[in-house]
């Protein structure tokens, strides 16, 4: 298929046998990359039920999923990818949408790594170098191939179609102002003790660095998060671009700066790095921004049942931007009412028809 390729939005509720597939933001038609952009459900159902149930299987298990990367860390996790003969009618429809299957955050690094390396697959490692007293090195690493995924040709398709995510889709709140990132959303309900837990979400976010030609893949997964939304728009987000402008702000980080900017590189901080080594750098947590150039958090006023108009009015006094979704009555806003957001930032504000 290609990007521009459409498929109906069923107006946001698809029947797929006894299941209803439902979509947050309903859209009446979707290409590809619009499904991506905004995380449709509905849509990569759809699309993937043109493959085969082996086509499906293989594909994901040649990404690395169900099987451990053999990284040199003990007792690693393989996951869990059922083949195609134990799959029931709904498994490849759940697949499609990330259920039905378990990963570990180092396999989705990289199964996001072979995007970022043209489809090429690697083994993940923890020891870039070992040196000796004198600082002769005594061991380097050197990326070591697993499989060809897919073809360099697809890869660069799919980094674009990632690069939208976060350019006008659901990985906004991660957009950097001087550099270009790829990345996706996800946003699954947790599963505890082999149920799904009520009310329970895990929230993801994967980050390829800079969008072209990528040096960092950043994996980011927040357990039942309480930031006020679950979605990973908001919860997740926002912490990934906090990371990268912590990586762009040190200098002991592996960031190939000559090939972020025609910039002349920053000459090197004797003690912190060399040519061939980095430092390992800790990100504080929480964060906490800089207070002197930090925006305003305002608590998100109540608007449902309100017109359009004036629920629009109302965020706009409190000094918030805002998009519609749809027309009619005011239902609910996100953030949800009372919850904190910067002044500035953007709410979405969900109607339903007049009565």
């Amino acid at each position: 298929m290609t990007p521009d390729e459409r498929v109906s939005g069923e107006g946001g509720r698809y029947r797929l046998g006894r299941r209803t597939i439902v979509d947050e933001e309903p859209l009446p038609s979707l290409t590809l990359a619009d499904a991506m952009r905004v995380s449709s459900n509905i849509a990569i159902v759809k699309f993937a039920a043109r493959l085969s149930r082996d086509a499906q299987y293989t594909t994901l298990r040649d990404f690395g999923f169900g099987t451990p990367t053999g990284i040199e860390f003990p007792t690693e996790a393989a996951g869990r990818l059922r083949p195609p003969g134990e799959w029931t009618r709904p498994s490849a429809a759940s697949l499609a949408m990330g259920y039905e299957f378990a990963v570990t955050p180092i396999q989705i690094a990289a199964a996001y790594g072979a995007l970022a390396n043209d489809g090429l697959l690697l083994q993940p490692a923890l020891i870039r170098q070992v040196r000796g007293p004198t600082g002769r090195i005594l061991y380097r690493h050197r990326p070591e191939p697993v499989r060809r995924v897919v073809t360099p040709a697809v890869a660069t398709a799919l980094r674009d179609l990632l690069r939208g995510v976060v350019e006008s889709g659901t990985g906004t709140g991660a957009a950097l102002a001087n550099f270009p990132v790829a990345a996706k959303t996800g946003t699954a309900r947790r599963v505890v003790h082999g149920r799904y837990a009520p009310g329970q979400y895990t929230a993801s976010f994967v980050a390829l660095f800079p969008a072209d030609r990528a040096q960092i893949v950043l994996v980011v997964k927040i357990d039942d998060p309480r930031t006020g939304s679950y979605f990973a728009a908001q919860a997740a987000a926002p912490v990934t671009r906090s990371m990268l402008e912590q990586a762009l702000a040190a200098r002991d980080v592996a960031l190939d700066r000559a090939r972020l900017s025609t910039a002349a590189p920053l000459p090197p901080v004797p003690g912190l790095a060399d040519d061939d080594g980095v430092v390992p750098y800790v990100v504080p947590w929480p964060y906490r921004p800089d207070t002197v150039t930090a925006r305003p958090f305002r608590a998100v006023p109540k608007v449902a049942g309100q017109s359009m108009r004036d629920a629009v009015r109302a965020l706009h006094r409190r000094g918030f931007r805002v998009t519609l979704k749809g027309w009619g009555v005011a239902r609910r806003t996100e953030p949800a009412a009372g919850d904190s957001a910067a002044a500035g930032s953007v709410i979405k504000l969900f109607a339903r028809p007049s009565q």
